[in-house]
């Protein structure tokens, strides 16, 4: 009888301690909360997936951050390409305006004049434009013609006129070469219009004989020879957009000038 008491009660404990286990097993925890063994009290280990991962603040405060650095990137960026595109501006005027300023100068320094029937030099001064914004004409023979063709019947000799055509209701306008070919054949003179630069705000010439500048010129009225000593060139670009405005003067001698 003992026997059985005994046996009884240590069923009776055993099934006390599983139904003490289901109770701690069914009930919920936190996360990362800490274990406890039910029939120890000793601390049982967290859950491998409780050492990872991010709270809400740490994710809040990363994306904030990368939006910061993202900022920054993106100004830098845009400020390097708004620089880049501002030198091309610059840049593309300054190479128009050289590319103006040389051109004149070859066909200048070819300038002959022999008479009023071989040869032309005529300077027209722009009277209705203020001082700084004079668009004055040029007409002149010179030996500068360039043959893009080489068998074509066309002699080095042309006469050229630079003038600038207004735009509506601006102050600045194309700068346009007109040259007329094959002076000398007994045939229609072949003739032609280049536009060299746009936004020009000032085309102004000027003059030297005799140690004097003069602003207009016409060497029909001139003698012995009809050509200026010097021509002072000064060729303006009006600013556009970034690009500021770009002036440039020289003076170009002429070396038939009192042959």
């Amino acid at each position: 009888m003992r026997q059985r008491g005994l046996l009884r009660h240590a069923e009776s404990a055993s099934l006390r301690d599983a139904q003490r286990g289901e109770r701690l097993s069914s009930a919920p925890l936190a996360q990362g909360a800490l274990l406890r063994d039910p029939r120890g009290g000793r601390r049982l280990p967290r859950a491998p997936w409780a050492h990872f991962g991010f709270t809400l603040i740490e994710v809040v405060v990363a994306i904030g951050i990368l939006a910061v650095v993202m900022t920054i990137v993106y100004g830098a960026f845009s400020r390097s390409m708004d620089v880049t595109r501002e030198t091309a501006e610059v840049t593309d005027r300054v190479r128009q305006i050289q590319i103006v300023t040389e051109r004149l100068v070859d066909e200048l320094s070819a300038a002959y004049w022999f008479d009023e029937k071989r040869g032309r030099f005529v300077g027209t001064k722009d009277t209705a434009s203020p001082e700084d914004a004079r668009l004055d004409r040029l007409e002149w023979t010179t030996f500068a013609h360039r043959r893009y063709v080489g068998d074509q019947p066309e002699s080095d000799v042309a006469e050229v006129a630079y003038r600038v055509e207004p735009a509506p209701g601006a102050s600045a306008g194309r700068l346009v070469r007109d040259e007329r070919i094959n002076l000398l054949a007994d045939g229609a003179w072949a003739a032609h219009t280049d536009e060299l630069a746009d936004g020009v705000s000032e085309f102004r010439l000027r003059y030297l004989r005799g140690g004097d500048w003069v602003d207009a010129w016409d060497a029909a009225a001139v003698q012995p020879n009809g050509l200026p000593d010097a021509v002072e060139v000064t060729v303006a670009l009006a600013g556009s957009g970034s690009a500021p405005a770009e002036r440039v003067r020289t003076i170009v001698p002429l070396p038939l000038a009192g042959q």
